[in-house]
């Protein structure tokens, strides 16, 4: 029977039938025995029904099993930079320092964690230079002289990129194979140097979670992997470090983290997930509703604070436990344009969003589960209404949402589908053919 049937029955039984039937068995039982038998029969036939009939407005599945394990310490909050040697020191005396283009040495951020680490009695070994698209051949450097200076632990100080090389390297300078093979699905980690973490740029969720991307110039692929060796042992959030982040990077940063959550929310197994659901379409909301907070007034603290703890929770875990299988295909596709065009994670994933939702409301379900969340997140109505409110905020905050924005053309759009269909059976989504995502990418608005 149709749920929505099914509710109205439901509802009409308990506000109109059961008011005509004796209001309990002892006074159908006290009345006249014939008729008393006969209301008696019709009563446990209507209770057995109503039952019935109020049980399915719940799907009988059940959450699926899983198991939550997030090692990572959180120290979170204003004028904290000065705890990570603290927190370091627990793993060793030496160190590999790494961050990215020297962001950190004009904002304060280097000098505190310096001073903190050395306070601890850490030796330090600098390694800069870590792109925004972190690369294996960069990578491969960091390993290479972290073996030879022999260092004992990482202090990943920057954002997503920073980190995401700092894990490639913790992971290569254990490993007894080279590193991409680990990228590969080629070779199982057996440990990991520890890894600390001072976040400066809030996006990717990597200060909590195993995950790591990285990129093969060489071969323009770029492939993500997690590994419970590569959850660092503890990260610092402070969010004074990013009132000096961009307008451009806190928008990018916005979209990765909506992302994150809507991956699962979209492709999950399961179809009754409330707890999940509420849990993304919050945080979501939330999101949208800051981002252009911190863009207008970027020594906002307090939306500086919430989106910096809001991407952490984007991608720590929570989200997709319980909901069974999910996939990640709107990294899928945007990566394969950073691997090709540099583009900045959060460009490609606005551009993909843009073409992939419409896809996904023709898809079973597609249109009802969109409708959702645009009515949670933006006060709309209907699946078209949610995509063209998404396809707004997007550029309300300056990331573009088709491949023409980006200066990409036709050429350009079939050789990202087919580097998408080469990437695609690693990603455990083989059916992303270079033909399929053509058609995706078709669909940007």
């Amino acid at each position: 029977m149709p749920l929505a049937l099914s509710r109205t029955l439901g509802k009409k039984l308990t506000d109109k039938s059961l008011k005509s039937l004796p209001q309990n068995s002892g006074d159908i039982q006290n009345g006249d025995q014939p008729l008393a038998k006969f209301f008696l029969v019709v009563y446990n036939l209507a209770n057995i029904l109503l039952l019935v009939l109020r049980s399915s407005e719940y799907p009988t599945n059940n959450m699926q099993n899983f198991i939550f394990h997030n090692p990572t310490k959180i120290v979170f909050g204003q004028g904290t930079l000065n705890q990570i040697g603290a927190e370091a020191a627990p793993y060793g005396k030496k160190a590999l320092y790494i961050y990215g283009k020297g962001s950190i040495k004009k904002n304060g951020v280097y000098d505190q964690t310096v001073a903190s680490l050395k306070s601890a009695g850490i030796e330090l070994l600098e390694f800069g230079g870590v792109k925004a698209n972190p690369t294996l051949a960069h990578a491969r450097e960091g390993i290479a002289l972290a073996r030879r200076e022999k260092v004992e632990m990482i202090v990943a100080v920057g954002g997503g990129s920073v980190i995401d090389e700092a894990k490639a390297i913790a992971a290569g300078v254990v490993m007894d194979a080279d590193v991409w093979e680990f990228y590969m699905r080629q070779h199982q980690l057996k440990g990991a140097l520890p890894l600390l973490s001072v976040l400066t740029l809030s996006a990717t969720g990597t200060e909590m979670n195993g995950g790591t991307v990285l990129t093969n110039e060489e071969t323009n692929v770029k492939l993500g992997i997690g590994d419970p060796w590569l959850f660092p042992k503890a990260s610092i959030l402070d969010p004074t470090t990013l009132t000096s982040v961009p307008a451009d990077q806190t928008a990018y940063g916005a979209v990765d983290a909506v992302t994150h959550l809507l991956e699962s929310y979209f492709t999950q197994e399961d179809t009754y997930t409330p707890i999940q659901d509420r849990y993304v379409e919050g945080i979501v909301r939330t999101i949208t509703e800051i981002a252009a907070v911190q863009q207008k007034n970027p020594n906002d603290l307090n939306a500086r604070a919430t989106f910096m703890w809001a991407a952490t929770l984007a991608w720590n875990g929570l989200a997709p436990a319980g909901v069974g299988k999910w996939t990640t295909p709107n990294h899928l596709i945007g990566h394969s344009m950073s691997a090709l065009y540099d583009t900045p994670h959060g460009a490609s994933l606005s551009i993909s969003l843009s073409g992939w939702m419409p896809w996904y409301a023709e898809q079973r379900g597609g249109e009802e589960r969109l409708a959702r969340l645009g009515r949670a997140v933006f006060d709309v109505s209907g699946a078209e209404k949610t995509i063209e409110a998404f396809r707004t905020w997007f550029r309300s905050i300056g990331c573009p949402t088709t491949l023409a924005d980006i200066g990409i053309d036709e050429g350009g759009l079939v050789k990202i589908a087919e580097n998408i269909g080469q990437c695609s059976p690693l990603w455990g989504s083989p059916e992303y053919t270079a033909p399929f995502c053509e058609g995706i990418l078709r669909r940007c608005r």
